[in-house]
């Protein structure tokens, strides 16, 4: 079986993050975001399409030093072609039933109990998705049974057909890629789901847990959700709090940290309190509170002027 994960965009949302490096390469608990996807895919993948455009020479030089016990392939666009086209694009890699993924997506999502639905309804294609609070800033799916007959874009409270959205992962048929036209740009949820709705789509709804990492918000969130399946760490100069995660290779004196922080390889800490953030390769602090926020590769914080103090018996007191 094979998969696409679809990396193509520019990452506009985390700039300043994504202009040395490609969002798919970002990490999550300390593993760039598209490698753990890869990674967490079922054995019966066998193939990985990456969809690239922006930066793709990084994400070829990333997977070619790496193994993930699977093919990965890249498929380069010259000029972006959307989600539709993307998938198009990498048609020729693909030999049955298809998994594709937005590759910014992490969730809880069970792949193979997707796939024994998508089968036994002998489905064109199969989303997965997603319950939503508030469906009013999102396009919701119509169901009929588990078959989709109808998109509702961005309803008026009260007027919502579902609560349900796109989660970013389909299965799909050879002949559902055979309706995306080629050499162009086209949105799959725009001009194909809807011409499949009612005609062979089905919808896949899941609980557990979501997140579209392409926003600084969301990207901490997902850090966070990833940290609850993780050990909390363990460092010699620091207190840690929670669930927390450090680079062997950090150095850190006299600080606490966490809880939800995610320390990365060659960050520097000292006499700093960090909570709730993620602090990229590199980065460094001396006498800050660190809250809610990410650093980015080799940042420098230098300030004497925090809220903490060292106490005579060694313990951080505010």
């Amino acid at each position: 079986m094979e998969a696409i994960i679809l990396v193509g965009g520019f990452g506009i949302r985390l700039r300043p993050l994504t202009l040395a490096t490609p969002k798919a390469l970002l990490p999550l608990a300390n593993v760039p975001m598209l490698e753990r996807l890869v990674r967490s895919l079922p054995k019966r993948v066998t193939k990985v399409a990456l969809a690239v455009h922006h930066q793709a020479d990084a994400i070829t030089a990333h997977f070619a030093a790496i193994d993930c016990g699977c093919e990965v392939i890249t498929v380069p666009e010259t000029e972006p072609l959307g989600t539709g086209g993307a998938m198009r694009n990498c048609r020729e890699h693909v030999t049955g039933t298809a998994l594709v993924f937005n590759g910014d997506i992490v969730s809880s999502l069970d792949i193979e109990a997707m796939l024994e639905q998508h089968r036994a309804t002998g489905a064109l294609g199969t989303l997965a998705l997603w319950e939503v609070d508030d469906p009013s800033r999102y396009g919701v799916a119509e169901l009929d049974g588990n078959a989709i007959i109808g998109f509702q874009e961005k309803p008026a409270a009260g007027e919502e057909r579902s609560r349900l959205i796109n989660a970013g992962t389909y299965l799909l048929e050879p002949k559902a890629f055979e309706m995306i036209p080629a050499g162009r740009k086209v949105s799959v949820e725009r001009e194909i789901f809807t011409q499949l709705a009612g005609a062979g789509l089905h919808g896949f709804p899941f609980a557990g847990s979501w997140i579209d990492a392409g926003t600084p918000e969301s990207y901490l969130a997902a850090n966070a959700m990833l940290l609850e399946r993780e050990a909390t760490a363990a460092h010699p100069g620091a207190s840690v709090r929670g669930n927390a995660l450090i680079a062997a290779d950090a150095e850190i004196a006299s600080s606490i940290v966490g809880p939800d922080t995610v320390i990365g390889p060659g960050v520097s800490l000292d006499r700093c309190v960090v909570r709730r953030s993620v602090l990229l390769a590199g980065a460094s602090a001396t006498g800050a509170v660190i809250e809610d926020c990410i650093l980015g590769p080799g940042v420098v914080v230098d300030s004497d002027r925090s809220r903490m103090v060292l106490a005579a018996e060694g313990e951080l007191r505010f």
